[in-house]
């Protein structure tokens, strides 16, 4: 993960560099900053103004730790605060390591988890207020993130956690049913196959008729494919997606991944439509798409030209995905996807 650390004392700061250390060692990029009038000559010193240094690391890190009071955290990040969705986690520790808060997305930014494993290294009591973790509850959010699905709605998620600090049981529909499932599935949840008719979850890629009641998580598990001619729009490539999509009747967040040949890592109009969906493209040279085993299209054009003899469907399964549609075309653009039998895990 992208981690950015601020200390506004110099014993904060003490404390910094040692959190930093472990949190390298266990592979996650750490900044650190320090915004102290004794220690300016310091060489993380902030020379902008610790709101400015904040807004910046707020678009673009994971997790955003404050060693300091709770209130220079709070105002620092009010006015970028946008939703438990995007927003990161952001988490408060006092100078003396004595406690570690997190403050914002607890769950699906993965700031309690987070906390807890910081509180572990600095010898810290973890401040843990939401409702599910202090009862021992399931979490709906926190499944969702470690199992990498898409929550639709989050007003319904609300509602599905509200359910279960009532007491009450929760019906789960996910595709395949308990083949999909690995771990032990908590009391709280009921798991039911794909077909039942009234759930109040549903887990799965394919579209399906639901009532309006019942929240979708949609495993992000397929990778798309692209090839296309010099110039393509974005329009024209999510047409073609757009249509393989409607066709097999899969929902579009479950795209996880868009890959092409490195040629294309400056297109345009494929750069475009991977940022429209927030999606970081991925983009892998000839040599390597050659080594892809499988039975592939095969066009002695686009072998002429980027040196393989099909960019879509080998993109596609370079992940280690499975060829699930194959090759198609329209306007210039090719699309495959491939994705792996998908498994929820419960912890």
């Amino acid at each position: 993960m992208k981690i950015a650390m601020i200390s506004f004392t110099g014993n904060g700061r003490r404390l910094e560099r040692s959190l930093a250390h472990e949190l390298e060692k266990e592979g996650h990029q750490v900044l650190q900053a320090v915004k102290c009038k004794e220690l300016e000559s310091d060489k993380d010193a902030v020379k902008c103004s610790a709101r400015e240094w904040t807004g910046e690391q707020f678009r673009t890190r994971d997790v955003l730790i404050f060693i300091g009071a709770v209130q220079i955290a709070v105002r620092l990040i009010a006015s970028f605060i946008g939703s438990k969705t995007t927003d990161p986690a952001v988490l408060v520790l006092d100078e003396k390591g004595q406690y570690c808060i997190p403050i914002l997305s607890g769950h699906i930014g993965g700031a309690n988890e987070m906390a807890e494993r910081i509180a572990e290294m600095a010898g810290a009591l973890p401040v843990i207020t939401t409702a599910t973790d202090i009862r021992g509850k399931w979490a709906i959010d926190v499944f969702a993130r470690k199992n990498h699905l898409y929550i639709e709605d989050m007003q319904k998620a609300k509602q599905i956690s509200a359910k279960i600090l009532e007491g009450k049981t929760v019906v789960a529909a996910i595709e395949s049913g308990r083949d999909s499932i690995e771990g032990t599935v908590p009391e709280e949840v009921k798991i039911v196959p794909e077909t039942y008719e009234n759930p109040d979850i549903y887990i799965g890629i394919y579209e399906r008729k639901l009532s309006s009641h019942v929240l979708r998580l949609i495993p992000q598990r397929i990778t798309v494919g692209i090839g296309c001619r010099r110039g393509t729009s974005a329009e024209q490539i999510e047409q073609l997606v757009d249509k393989i999509l409607k066709e097999s009747h899969i929902n579009k967040k479950s795209i996880g991944r868009i890959a092409s040949i490195d040629l294309k890592k400056d297109e345009e109009g494929l750069l475009i439509f991977c940022n429209k969906y927030n999606i970081e493209p991925e983009f892998y040279p000839a040599e390597e798409l050659k080594k892809v085993e499988g039975e592939f299209s095969v066009s002695t054009f686009v072998k002429k030209v980027t040196g393989v003899d099909n960019v879509c469907e080998r993109s596609a399964v370079y992940t280690g995905g499975t060829l699930r549609i194959r090759k198609q075309a329209e306007n210039g653009v090719t699309a495959a996807f491939a994705w792996d039998n998908w498994r929820v895990k419960f912890e």
